[in-house]
Order: C-alpha cells, then structure tokens, then sequence
C-alpha cells in the first residue's frame, strides 16, 4: 500500500511537471517563421557581442533611406558653417545684451568682455586652420572653446611630425598650454 501511494505521488508530480513544461513552451513558442535579421541578431547573441540599448535599425516599406555619408569635404564645410551659425548665434545674444537698455553696466561689461573673447576666439581659429592648410597641405578644423583648443585633420595627416607642428601652431595662436590641445583625425 505504502508503495502504491508512493507511485500515485510520484505519477501526479511528473505529470503537474510535464504539464507546466506543455503550458510555458505553448506560451513562448515563435510565433513567424525568423527573418534575416532575426537570425543575425541570435547569431550575435550567440556569440556574445550583443550590448544592451544597442539600437536595431528596422526599414519600413514605405520609408526611403538616404546615403547619410559624408565626404571629408562635405564634413569640413558643414562644420564650418555650423561653427559660424554657432558663433552668429552667440555674437547676437551679446550684442543684445550690450545695446538693451535694461541691463546693467555690470552685465554690459561682461558681454562685451565676452563677445571681444568670441571675435579673438573665431581670428585664432581661421588663422590655426590657414596655416596648418598651408604648412601641411591638409583641410582641418580648429574650435577653441574656453581655455581648450580641439583641431581635426583631414584622414592620413596625423604623423607624429604633424601633430608638433600642428601643436605649436595652436600654441602661439591659441595662448593655450599643450595640454589643453586635442589633436585627431577624421575617421572617414
């Protein structure tokens, strides 16, 4: 008797765990057969490179997708453009600042203590950007920021003799000291 009650028990758990098994693979199963994608990303997974947050790109049908790329060219006059709006941007809120009659003789100072910063600022960096393109013969950026100067050169400039003269050019335009100075290069 001890042993048939044994067997029932035993039978009753074994079938509640087959149960459970049917019940969560019936409720987890794929629904689609994978895509491309989905394969990539379980080989990923797989492999362990997958991030969490890294993004999934998905294309929609009716969405047209444009080469975003681009050239050194492009991405050194783009700059450029965005460094001057930036820079009109700024000189307007000073001047604003400095012609309303609202405001007080202390924050007047320091506007145009703030906006003869900004026109020495946009001097030193075209003059650092001419004279690099002149004694390297290479397309750079220079952007001077508060006491931190930042210089991009076109790809395949960067040498270790290049970046010193790059370097003592920012030094006597910028009246920065070299450790304040970061030097990359484009990675198109």
């Amino acid at each position: 008797m001890i042993i048939r009650k044994r067997q029932i028990l035993l039978s009753a758990l074994v079938l509640a765990l087959g149960a459970a098994v049917f019940i969560n693979w019936y409720y987890t199963k794929p629904d689609k057969i994978p895509s491309e994608n989905d394969k990539a990303s379980s080989e990923q997974a797989a492999d362990g490179n997958v991030n969490l947050g890294d993004a999934k790109y998905v294309l929609s049908t009716d969405v047209t997708v444009e080469d975003t790329t681009l050239t050194e060219d492009e991405f050194f006059s783009q700059a450029k453009r965005k460094r001057r709006e930036a820079h009109d941007e700024a000189a307007e809120v000073l001047n604003d600042i400095v012609k309303d009659t609202a405001s007080s003789p202390d924050s007047v100072e320091n506007a145009s203590q703030k906006l003869e910063e900004l026109a020495d600022a946009i001097a030193c960096e075209s003059d650092m950007e001419n004279l690099i393109n002149a004694k390297l013969g290479c397309k750079c950026l220079a952007i001077i920021n508060d006491d931190k100067t930042e210089i991009i050169v076109e790809k395949g400039a960067l040498n270790s003799a290049s970046a010193v003269q790059i370097k003592e050019i920012a030094v006597r335009f910028g009246a920065v000291d070299s450790d304040k100075i970061t030097i990359s290069e484009l990675k198109y």
